[in-house]
Order: structure tokens, then C-alpha cells, then sequence
């Protein structure tokens, strides 16, 4: 084999590498975001990031989505990895259609800042366990939601 020829066929395999999405086709396309106030345990604050494939524009966004629960203030979000399961802080549930939800295995959310107008900037990693694996970045704007807990 010529060098030349070599040197394409590295080249074809290093983009085809480079191009490989683990993102299940379920999860694909999911670039939208919005974030919310949400009623936490003993009526406490808590937010909520969705995340779809189409913008979200209400707290209760058309399916399919993703929703993160964090049982606390937006302002506490920040600088901070949230470890998502069953047993801790964080949780994500894909709602795949109006009716049928899926809680995550396991996974992270990353909030790496929260901007003037509240938008939730930051990155997350979900596994569910039919669903599929979901990895992005997010910039979720702040939705007005008149939410009375208790």
C-alpha cells in the first residue's frame, strides 16, 4: 500500500472516528432548553431543566422531552456537579409521549453559570434504561412560572 493511500484511509477512519455520536436516536436532536421554579420536598424551592427537540416555551413542553429535577434555590445550581439517580439530589425522567415516562440509571448535570436573565448554562450526561443515553450542552432560558407550593 502506497503512503499516499495510507495516509487516506487514516484520514477517512480518524473523521469517521471523530463523528461517532453515542447519543441514542431516541435522544438525538434534543438542542432546545428552558428551566423553571418547581415545588420541592416540604414545599421548598427546586428547578427544573428540560431539555427537547423542539423549543420549549411552557413548563409542560410536548413530548418528547427531558426534565431534570434539583430540589433547590436557581442561585445554588451554579459551580456544581449534580449526580442524577435514585437516590440523589438530581433527578431526569424522558417523557416520551404525553402519557409515559422513564426515570434515569444514572448520569450528571454540570451548571456552569447562571446569566442575568436566570438562563441555566451548563452540560449533562443521562443514561436511561430504554431510552438511551443523552449528552449535551445547554443553555436554558428562564420560563415565568407562577407556581404555588404547599
Amino acid at each position: 500500500m502506497s503512503v499516499t493511500r495510507l495516509f487516506r484511509f487514516s484520514l477517512v477512519a480518524v473523521v469517521a472516528m471523530g463523528c461517532n455520536d453515542s447519543t441514542s436516536p431516541s435522544l438525538r436532536g434534543f438542542v432546545y432548553s428552558a428551566a423553571s421554579a418547581q415545588c420541592g420536598p416540604a414545599d421548598g424551592p427546586a428547578v427544573a431543566v428540560y431539555l427537547a427537540p423542539n423549543p420549549v416555551g411552557t413548563v409542560a413542553p410536548s413530548a418528547p422531552y427531558v426534565r431534570v429535577y434539583v430540589a433547590v434555590q436557581p442561585s445554588e445550581l451554579t459551580a456544581h456537579v449534580w449526580p442524577i439517580g435514585s437516590k440523589t439530589e438530581a433527578g431526569a425522567w424522558f417523557y416520551s409521549d404525553g402519557s409515559t415516562s422513564e426515570l434515569a440509571e444514572s448520569g450528571y448535570m454540570i451548571v456552569n453559570s447562571i446569566d442575568s436573565d436566570n438562563t441555566i448554562n451548563g452540560s449533562l450526561e443521562i443514561f436511561f434504561p430504554d431510552a438511551g443515553h443523552i449528552k449535551s450542552e445547554f443553555h436554558a432560558k428562564w420560563l415565568a412560572n407562577n407556581i404555588l407550593c404547599g
